[in-house]
């Protein structure tokens, strides 16, 4: 045996050892599909006519919409006109599949404040219990005694921390309602008008500067107004964001963008309904997005209403509506933008909305807002639930099955082929390793999954398997039968010649057919040609490098040699 054949099975063994310990070591582990773990699966059909790229960004908008859910290994696929969704492992499975498929509303939301990222659950706890110091880029502020107060301008909105706010855990920031300030001044009998944060009580100042009398009143909170600061406060000061189920379209809620920045945000005042469209355009070196309102009362006109109470320099600017002057556009729980509203009035189809954007985020925004909700509405024909307890079922008779076949494939080669076959379970046993350390690796990085199809491929890859090594041993018997060969050793040698270009050619047309079956088909099909398609490249890969090594080994020993049959080679047949 020549010393690169040997090199080449130590090698080989050595790496599927160290995949199996590699995988050991990480807590790797095969990701399991819909049908060994229980899940959820539905195909929709859009209940309109629907063209190839309205149901391409259904597509796109339903797997986002997946992925926040944190299932783990979804298949979202295009069936002709419908769309098949199948969630493994989704233990709320109404609520998944009512968030997937509902259409949901892109909407136009005032920014209450600005919230900064999430708060850390360990300093909350600090927060709520009043002890801590929250240290800032600015400084360290005492929580339980610093109040900040931005003072009132006719244009500029304005929000107030008091310190029981931050002794209930609120932090700062906190959105309050404005209530009107007179301020009277004896001097010269003027009256002039404010806007500041109000306490629950009339407050009157009186104040003597130089023989001027300065009198102070603050008008307190109504009933109607304490119940809406109330609202305001309990749902604009949460450590995270809002849950999914308080999304409520006429609620005040906290979300988050992208980047995890969260906002305070009032009731909806507009819907993607009154949008016609919208495109990108570059400004010298500035990306913008040019969406187009449609005309009249449920297009322009709804928007330039919302305008009008968001424009800081407007006599209508609202601040308890919209206090910070921006409109931030939400879709699916998601802040996209959230652009400052810099005029009172728009023409429908002359609004930019420009920033920071490069060309990808530009046209992301754009997307978003012609098809921000789903293009289409979508009905389930077909929904299929399999329980946790039937997946565990289904897994163990996989298992079950997968070993039957095995040690039958075991008993028929040990008898057959004897110490030969030794060689046989040997490379299943190294194609094995490989196998388990790659579809663990991928169900951990690449979220692939394997399904009850998959595990079907790998039982037919046994016999894939068994099948390589049968023509090996088939031919060292034909090799010394015929006389091309009178020593044991030569035949293993010689055999291997033209037994393995017969292995090559039916695992390359074995790869050919698992290769259309991948890519014609859809679904559980697609897992068995895969899984069957790499079981049959690692058997290539076992027979080329170990194969003939193993048996010239076997082969080599003295009691074989004078033992033929414990190869199952006759007796006589080789000297």
């Amino acid at each position: 045996m020549a010393r690169s054949q040997s090199t080449g099975a130590i090698v080989l063994a050595a790496l599927s050892v160290a995949g199996i310990v590699y995988t050991s070591v990480a807590g790797n582990s095969p990701l399991l599909g819909l049908d060994l773990q229980g899940g959820v699966s539905v195909v929709y059909e859009p209940t309109t006519e629907a063209t190839e790229e309205t149901l391409d960004q259904t597509l796109e908008i339903i797997r986002d919409r997946v992925d926040a859910l944190g299932v783990a290994e979804p298949e979202i696929s295009r069936q002709g006109n419908t769309i098949v969704v199948d969630l493994p492992g989704v233990d709320e499975q109404q609520r998944a599949l009512d968030l997937v498929g509902q259409t949901a509303e892109l909407r136009f939301r005032p920014v209450i404040a600005n919230l900064g990222p999430a708060i850390d659950p360990e300093i909350l706890e600090q927060l709520e219990a009043g002890t801590t110091d929250t240290t800032t880029e600015a400084g360290t502020t005492d929580t339980t005694e610093a109040t900040e107060t931005t003072e009132p301008t006719e244009t500029t909105a304005q929000t107030e921390t008091t310190a029981s706010d931050d002794e209930q855990g609120l932090g700062a920031g906190t959105p309050r309602l404005r209530r009107q300030t007179t301020t009277t001044t004896a001097a010269d009998d003027t009256e002039s008008t404010t806007t500041t944060a109000a306490s629950d009580d009339a407050d009157t100042t009186t104040t003597a500067v130089d023989g001027e009398t300065t009198t102070t009143e603050t008008v307190p909170l109504t009933a109607e107004q304490q119940a809406l600061q109330d609202e305001i406060t309990a749902a604009c000061n949460i450590a995270g964001v809002t849950a999914p189920e308080d999304d409520i379209a006429t609620d005040y809620v906290v979300l988050d963008d992208a980047d995890g920045q969260r906002y305070c945000l009032g009731p909806s005042l507009l819907t993607g309904e009154a949008l016609e469209s919208a495109d990108v355009g570059l400004n010298v070196t500035e990306w913008f997005v040019s969406p187009v309102f449609k005309e009249g009362a449920e297009g322009i006109d709804a928007f330039n209403a919302v305008a009008a109470q968001c424009y800081v320099g407007s006599p209508s600017f609202n601040p308890d509506v919209c206090s910070t002057g921006q409109l931030a556009i939400v879709l699916d729980r998601s802040v996209i933008s959230a652009p400052n509203i810099n005029a009172a009035s728009f023409a429908r189809d002359q609004i930019t909305i420009s920033g920071t954007f490069d060309e990808e985020s530009a046209r992301n925004l754009a997307l978003v807002l012609n098809y921000g909700a789903l293009p289409v509405e979508l009905e389930a024909q077909q929904v299929r639930t399999v329980s946790a307890t039937i997946g565990d079922d289904v897994l163990v008779a996989g298992i079950v099955a997968g070993l039957i076949g095995l040690g039958v494939v075991a008993l028929y080669m040990l008898w057959y082929y004897r110490l030969a076959g030794l060689v046989a379970l040997a490379g299943l046993g190294l194609s094995f390793m490989m196998l388990w350390t790659i579809i663990s690796w991928l169900g951990e990085s690449r979220g692939l999954a394997i399904t009850l199809s998959g595990v079907v491929g790998l039982i037919v890859s046994i016999g894939v398997a068994a099948d390589s090594n049968i023509v090996y041993f088939e031919n060292v018997k034909d090799t010394l039968r015929e006389g091309n060969a009178r020593k044991l050793g030569t035949a293993v040698e010689r055999a291997y010649q033209s037994a393995i270009s017969t292995i090559m050619k039916a695992g390359v047309v074995s790869l050919i057919g698992a290769g259309l079956l991948y890519w014609l088909t859809v679904g559980a099909v697609r897992g068995f040609a895969f899984y069957l398609g790499l079981a049959t490249i690692l058997d290539l890969v076992t027979s080329t490098f170990f194969m003939r090594p193993a048996l010239a080994w076997i082969a080599g020993r003295p009691a074989v040699q004078n033992n033929p049959s414990l190869i199952g080679v006759r007796q006589g047949s080789a000297s």
